[in-house]
C-alpha cells in the first residue's frame, strides 16, 4: 500500500513553515506499517507535469492534501490531476475549508472521492487500510463522500483523546533543508483546542473547545530531536494559545530548562493570560518571541467578534511581554463588523501607540470570513457582506467584504496607509543599517537571504543549473564559483550578491554537490533522515 500526501501551495510569496500536519499524517502511516512519501510544493514551484512524475514513479493507490480556504482552489485541481493519471486512485482532502464545505467540495468536485472531517491522525490509516483491502470506504468513520449526487456522511470520529499516542511527525519526509535555507523555525504542538469563541477563527469548530495537552517531557524530546537531528536552532509552538494553562506551559519551560537546551522559540498567546512569573520563566526557557491576536482597537468591535479583551488588556499583555525582554508581535483585521474608517483608523493608531511605548511590532490583515466560523455562517446577522466565494482570494490580503460602514473602497484606503507605515519602517531599518547599527544590518542581510532562498525555490533554480560542465569535472574547486555565475546570470543579481549566499548555503551543508553518471550536480539535501532517526524516539509515542 502507498500513500502520497501533497503540500499544497500558498498563493502568497511568503516564508512557509514546514508542514506539521502532514508529517503528523505520515507518522500515524508509517506507524500503522504503511508506505507513505510527502511531496512538498511550499518550497518548490508547483506545476502539474511535476505531480505527474511523482504519480509516474510512486504509483500511490491513495492521495490526500490538506489545504487552507485560501489555496483550497489549487488543492481540488491537483487532485484533479491524479485522478485523471489514474482513475483508481483513491483521492481525499482534509483540513478546515474541505470540513465545513462537504457539499461544495464532494458534488462540485467529481474527482475527489472522500473528505476527512476535522483530525485526519486515525483517519487517514482506516481510509488507507480500506483501500489496501479494496473495502467500501464508507466503514471509515470520520469521512464523507458523494453517492449519486448526495453526500453522505460515515459515523462521526471522536477527537484524538490522548496526545501522547499520536505517532511522531514524519519530518524526515519533507525537504528540511530548503526550510533550513530559508531560515524559517520548525513547528511544535504542545496541544491542541481553544476554548475561546471569536466568531472569525474556526479552530474551536475543529479541534473542539476543550484544550487537550501533551505530556511535557514527550513535547521537550520532540524540540530536542528537531533541535539536534534536524539542524533547527528555531521552534514555533503552533498551539492556538501556548498560555492557555499556567501549569502546563511552566512545565514545558522547566523541561527545556532542566535539559538546557539552546535554543529559541516563539509561541502563541493571549493578552489577558499573561503574567510576569510566566512571562520570565518562558524567556529564560528559550523563548525570544509571543504573537497576539489584538483584531482591533475599537470597544465595540471586540465585543461584537466575542473577542474578550479590551484595549486595557492589550496594554498590560504587551507590557508584561516586552518588560520581560521578549518581542512582541500583535496582529489586526481590518473589515470586522461594525468597522468604519473612523474605527480602522483607531486601530491603527493603538498598533502605533504599541509600538511607540513598548516596541511591538504589528501586521494588518483583511478579514477574510472562513468557512466554518460564526461570522461567515451568520453574516447577514453580523450586518457583514460578502463580495465573492472565489476561494483564491481568502487570503486575508484582498478586500472581499463590506460593512454597512465601511466599503471595499474605504478598507482598501485604510490599508493603503497601513502599508505607507510599513514602507517609511524600512526606510528607517535601511537608514540605520547604512549607519552601521549592527542590530539592523543583521535584519536586512536576513531579509536579502530569505528573498535569495525564496528565488531559488520558486524558479526551481537549483534543479535547472545544478549539473556541472565536463570543464570543472578536473577542477571540482570551481564547482562553487561556477555556481554562482550561474546564478547571478539567472536571477540577474550581482555576483558579489551571490555568491556569499552560495557559499552559506554549501557551508551549511543545504546544498550538495554529488557525482551521477553524468557528470557532477548540485542539488538541495534533501535526502532526508531516514527511519533510523525517526525510529529512535518513536518507541516513546507508541
Amino acid at each position: 500500500m502507498r500513500v502520497l500526501l501533497i503540500s499544497t501551495p500558498h498563493p502568497l510569496e511568503e516564508n512557509p513553515l514546514p508542514p506539521l500536519s502532514l508529517a503528523y499524517l505520515a507518522g500515524a502511516l508509517q506507524r500503522d506499517g504503511i508506505e507513505v512519501q510527502i511531496l512538498d510544493f511550499l518550497v518548490t514551484r508547483y506545476h502539474p507535469r511535476k505531480l505527474r512524475q511523482k504519480l509516474e514513479e510512486y504509483h500511490p493507490q491513495l492521495v490526500g492534501v490538506t489545504c487552507v480556504t485560501m489555496n483550497y482552489p489549487s488543492a481540488a485541481r491537483m487532485l484533479r490531476v491524479c485522478k485523471e493519471f489514474d482513475p483508481e486512485i483513491v483521492t481525499v482532502i482534509g483540513g478546515p475549508h474541505a470540513t465545513f464545505t462537504l457539499e461544495e467540495t464532494l458534488l462540485r468536485s467529481p474527482w475527489i472521492d472522500a473528505v476527512a472531517i476535522g483530525e485526519g491522525d486515525t483517519t487517514v490509516v482506516e481510509l488507507a487500510r480500506a483501500v489496501a483491502g479494496d473495502s467500501d470506504i464508507g466503514h471509515v468513520t470520520g469521512i464523507a463522500f458523494a453517492d449519486g449526487g448526495r453526500v453522505v456522511k460515515t459515523e462521526p470520529r471522536s477527537l484524538v483523546a490522548d496526545l501522547d499516542q499520536l505517532a511522531l511527525p514524519a519530518r524526515h519526509l519533507l525537504p528540511l533543508a530548503r526550510y533550513r535555507a530559508l531560515g524559517v523555525p520548525c513547528t511544535v504542538i504542545t496541544s491542541r483546542g481553544c476554548p475561546y469563541g471569536c466568531i472569525f477563527c474556526s479552530a474551536h469548530q475543529m479541534f473542539g473547545r476543550k484544550v487537550r495537552f501533551r505530556d511535557p517531557g514527550l513535547v521537550v524530546d520532540e524540540i530536542e530531536m528537531v533541535h539536534r537531528d534536524f539542524g533547527f536552532p528555531q521552534i514555533n509552538i503552533v498551539d492556538d494559545t501556548f498560555t492557555v494553562n499556567h501549569k502546563h506551559a511552566c512545565q514545558v519551560c522547566e523541561e527545556i530548562l532542566r535539559r538546557n537546551l539552546k535554543i529559541t522559540w516563539t509561541a502563541y498567546a493571549r493578552v489577558d493570560n499573561m503574567t510576569e512569573d510566566l512571562v520570565a520563566l518562558m524567556k529564560r526557557a528559550g523563548c525570544d518571541r509571543v504573537l497576539f491576536g489584538i483584531e482591533s482597537a475599537d470597544e465595540d468591535i471586540l465585543k461584537t467578534i466575542e473577542k474578550g479583551i479590551t484595549p486595557d488588556d492589550m496594554r498590560r499583555g504587551v507590557r508584561i511581554a516586552t518588560d520581560a525582554g521578549l518581542d512582541v508581535f500583535t496582529s489586526f483585521i481590518l473589515g470586522l463588523p461594525g468597522e468604519s474608517p473612523e474605527t480602522a483608523r483607531k486601530s491603527l493608531a493603538f498598533a502605533d501607540e504599541l509600538n511607540n511605548k513598548y516596541g511591538s511590532n504589528y501586521a494588518f490583515h483583511i478579514l477574510a470570513p472562513l468557512p466554518g466560523t460564526k461570522l461567515y455562517e451568520r453574516a447577514d446577522a453580523y450586518g457583514l457582506r460578502i463580495l465573492t466565494r472565489n476561494w483564491a482570494r481568502y487570503d486575508a490580503n484582498q478586500t472581499i467584504t463590506e460593512t454597512a460602514t465601511m466599503s471595499r473602497e474605504m478598507a482598501r484606503e485604510a490599508l493603503a496607509l497601513y502599508d505607507e507605515v510599513i514602507e517609511s519602517a524600512w526606510k528607517e531599518v535601511r537608514r540605520r543599517a547604512e549607519a552601521g547599527d549592527v542590530q539592523y544590518v543583521q535584519r536586512l542581510q536576513k531579509g536579502e537571504s530569505q528573498e535569495f532562498v525564496w528565488k531559488l525555490l520558486q524558479g526551481d533554480v537549483i534543479e535547472k543549473l545544478g549539473k556541472v560542465g565536463a570543464a570543472v569535472l578536473r577542477e571540482p574547486a570551481e564547482a562553487e564559483p561556477e555556481l554562482a555565475r550561474c546564478i547571478s546570470r539567472k536571477l540577474a543579481w550581482p555576483l558579489e550578491r551571490v555568491q556569499p549566499q552560495v557559499t552559506r548555503l554549501v557551508q551549511q551543508g543545504l546544498l550538495q554537490l554529488s557525482q551521477s553518471t553524468d557528470g557532477l550536480h548540485w542539488h538541495w539535501s534533501d535526502v532526508q533522515q531516514g527511519p533510523e532517526v525517526w525510529g529512535k524516539f518513536s518507541d516513546v509515542y507508541k
